[in-house]
């Protein structure tokens, strides 16, 4: 194919001929191949210890297995990423029982129970290392956070925790006296 194409340099016009293009057809076809060999898979690529293609080194093992435990504790110090946010909000919403800091307690009490109800899934994908200890850690700031959280309603009024809270239920004794005097 030849072509021309105009050019335009220095203020005068010309026309001079492309040399020929040629189309290239790109193959995907051998894209679906598990590893080429010799070529490593970049650090971080797989978080499994599963890849025993590059195994052997021991070495490697263990820096796979640090990191799955590194990643293992970002992932359960998460909750207290959330916990600042919550607490800014809390802290503006004020310790009066009105509508937005109902609506506030709301929000940050769906958010740790969905914290609560995530916590198996959050280290499935750490299958291959022992994960107890950061599951435990996990579900305690989970706890703290829910734990502010109720200090938090009880102290604007809406958790029953006083006495006056429960008077309905005190059991009335009716008194039946008579009084007589004598007056002069």
């Amino acid at each position: 194919l030849f072509r021309s194409v105009l050019f335009l340099s220095r203020g005068l016009g010309a026309v001079a001929p492309m040399a020929e293009v040629s189309w290239t057809k790109w193959d995907f076809s051998n894209l679906d191949v598990a590893k080429v060999d010799g070529v490593q898979e970049p650090i971080g690529f797989r978080l499994t210890m599963d890849d025993s293609a590059a195994a052997g080194k021991n070495k490697s093992k263990t820096a796979n297995q640090e990191l799955l435990e590194k990643k293992a504790w970002e992932a359960a110090i998460s909750p207290i990423q959330q916990v600042g946010m919550n607490l800014f909000m809390l802290w503006m919403s004020g310790s009066s029982p009105g509508i937005f800091s109902v609506m506030i307690l709301g929000y940050c009490l769906t958010s740790i129970l969905t914290q609560f109800t995530k916590a198996n899934v959050t280290f499935q994908q750490f299958k291959t290392i022992d994960t107890t200890l950061q599951w435990m850690a996990y579900l305690a700031l989970c706890s703290v956070s829910l734990a502010y959280l109720l200090y938090h309603a009880s102290g604007m009024g809406l958790l029953p925790t006083s006495s006056g809270d429960w008077i309905a239920l005190i059991p009335t004794v009716e008194v039946i006296e008579t009084a007589g005097g004598v007056l002069k």
